[in-house]
């Protein structure tokens, strides 16, 4: 793990190298289109990889088989092209025609596109939500808005990861328990942990931080957990599902003048499969979940599920925290968020999930 450190920071010394490259990625010969399509984390991270070897494949079998055209993909991943802070920024710029990354870390910038954070406990299954999000999407476009008018890209399609839960290195059965214990967190979920320490992480820091005792326990997924070893810096610990909720949090989004430069016809297609890419790689992140589990099991972790009263009590701690993200999303953002995330909720429980208390949002 720490020589991927170490490579994942020598490749973010190359990327910045990158930013001198023509901001004009996008590029068409004869009939032959190259496109440039990457994201800041490595290719093993499950909606990456189906990128790779879901999205990139289809497209280029449709553009061949019903146009005149051939597409080929440049793919950059782990750092090479864009870090997981500047994606949205790689694919306005053009260093990116097609980006994939993570709302997370553009909290600010794509702070509307972070609302399933903003309502904690809710469904944990990551392919019911992937589909509630995206009809979410499309009746309040406001959510996206930004993409467009301000960062020049258009949203493909919305994935996730799976289920959000907790690896920490102590047992802990209750709210209390995690007081003055230090806990990663990817950015907008940190207030999840009111009464602990919050620490900001990322995904190439985790490893890191566990092991030096930045962190003294993760929420994230279970199989990234494995995935990272982090459960060898957890040495013997606990995984607690918590069912914080199988949060939305990818886009999948496409430079406008890139698209400007292709036919209709490709476009139609990269569209149309992107939308599959967003449902399959929800799947694939569902199945990961119960084998991450599995993996950390076998790895000497204690994996346990939340008691139900612990569960209420926690969502207690984080009652107003809703409302509080939407008047401020509103302000800033200038769109009707509190509409949104009601609508939201009342999608999620008519899919039958049952948050643990009612959030009262204005």
């Amino acid at each position: 793990m720490v020589k991927f450190i170490s490579k994942m920071s020598i490749l973010g010394a190359l990327a910045l190298m990158t930013i001198t490259q023509s901001a004009e990625a996008a590029k068409i010969k004869g009939n032959e289109i190259t496109l440039r399509v990457g994201s800041g984390h490595p290719p093993f991270i499950t909606y990456v990889k189906e990128v790779s070897k879901y999205f990139i494949p289809n497209v280029k079998k449709r553009v061949a088989a019903e146009t005149k055209y051939k597409i080929n993909f440049k793919e950059h991943y782990a750092g090479t092209v864009v870090n997981v802070f500047d994606t949205l920024e790689g694919t306005q710029d053009g260093r990116l025609d097609i980006g994939a990354w993570c709302v997370c870390f553009d909290d600010d910038k794509a702070m509307a596109m972070n609302l399933t954070y903003y309502v904690p406990f809710h469904e944990p299954n990551a392919s019911k939500n992937q589909k509630i999000f995206w009809e979410l999407a499309k009746k309040h476009p406001g959510l996206f808005q930004d993409y467009e008018k301000r960062y020049k890209q258009k949203l493909l399609a919305v994935t996730g990861f799976n289920n959000y839960g907790m690896l920490s290195k102590f047992d802990w059965k209750t709210f209390e328990d995690i007081k003055g214990k230090k806990i990663l967190a990817a950015g907008p979920n940190l207030p999840w942990v009111k009464g602990g320490i919050p620490v900001r992480t990322t995904i190439p820091k985790a490893a890191q931080q566990m092991q030096t005792g930045v962190g003294e326990a993760i929420i994230l997924f279970p199989d990234t957990d494995y995935k990272l070893k982090l459960h060898e810096a957890a040495k013997g610990g606990f995984y607690t599902v918590m069912d914080l909720g199988a949060v939305v949090q990818i886009s999948l989004t496409m430079n406008l003048k890139s698209r400007k430069k292709l036919p209709p016809e490709v476009n139609k297609i990269i569209d149309e499969e992107a939308i599959k890419y967003g449902v399959h790689s929800a799947a694939a992140s569902q199945k990961d979940h119960q084998w991450g589990l599995d993996k950390l099991a076998a790895a000497g972790i204690t994996v346990r599920n939340m008691d139900p009263q612990a569960k209420i009590d926690w969502a207690k701690k984080l009652a107003d925290w809703p409302n509080e993200r939407a008047q401020t999303v509103q302000k800033k953002k200038k769109v009707n968020m509190g509409q949104f995330m009601r609508d939201y909720i009342k999608m999620v429980e008519a899919g039958g999930h049952k948050f643990p208390i009612n959030y009262n949002i204005k």
